[in-house]
């Protein structure tokens, strides 16, 4: 039989490791989510992450949120969006999350925002030539969110112009046609740089930080 003192003592050393693990997975900022567009991939943010990562904002705040584009609709991804933001803001003691998205993925933000309580969990959302008026490019494919992005689609439709905060848009943008349907909301025209290189380029860095 253990000793009742020893027994005590084994229950706090537990208690204690179990609530040192709690606070070292706890992250005292803002969690800044990054979200990939169309047929893209999560890796495509490492760049930027990186800056966030050189100018200070901690590790533990940086997520990358990956989903399937190519085979489902973004209201889909939209929930999937949801579940990976509710999942990560305890360990930010329920702070707000702010959004960095790129093309599609900023439609899935917004209907994040818009209809599946997202506006109540973020404070912030940052898009990268997003098609937020169409785009002609999403004419040339077929896939459920490829054609949410084409003019005056039901998606787009429904948001009705709503879920929109901050738009950054590129004059030399050649998916997002014409260049300015990427802008909504607060929108400023940032580098003039290609559709992908927005997400690397220094220039986009330093407008993506003075909204946040």
């Amino acid at each position: 039989m253990i000793n009742p003192i020893k027994k005590l003592s084994m229950l706090a050393l537990l208690a204690s490791l179990l609530f040192a693990g709690s606070a070292q997975a706890a992250c005292n900022a803002d969690p800044i989510v990054f979200v990939h567009g169309y047929s893209g991939w999560k890796s495509q943010f490492d760049v930027m992450i990186n800056r966030f990562k050189n100018d200070g904002t901690p590790a533990c705040a940086l997520y990358k949120f990956g989903y399937n584009s190519l085979g489902k609709s973004n209201k889909t991804s939209a929930k999937e969006l949801k579940a990976f933001v509710n999942n990560i803001r305890p360990n930010h003691g329920w702070r707000k999350a702010k959004i960095i998205a790129h093309s599609n993925g900023g439609l899935v933000s917004r209907w994040y925002r818009v209809f599946e309580g997202g506006s109540a969990a973020t404070n912030r959302l940052v898009t990268l030539g997003t098609p937020h008026k169409g785009t002609a490019w999403a004419y040339g494919c077929w896939s459920p969110a490829c054609s949410e992005m084409r003019y005056n689609s039901s998606f787009l439709q429904s948001l009705n112009g709503r879920g929109c905060d901050v738009s950054l848009w590129s004059a030399l943008d050649e998916i997002i046609i014409p260049q300015t349907n990427a802008k909504c909301g607060n929108s400023l025209r940032t580098s003039s740089v290609g559709h992908l290189t927005l997400m690397v380029w220094k220039g986009v860095y330093d407008d993506v930080r003075r909204f946040l």
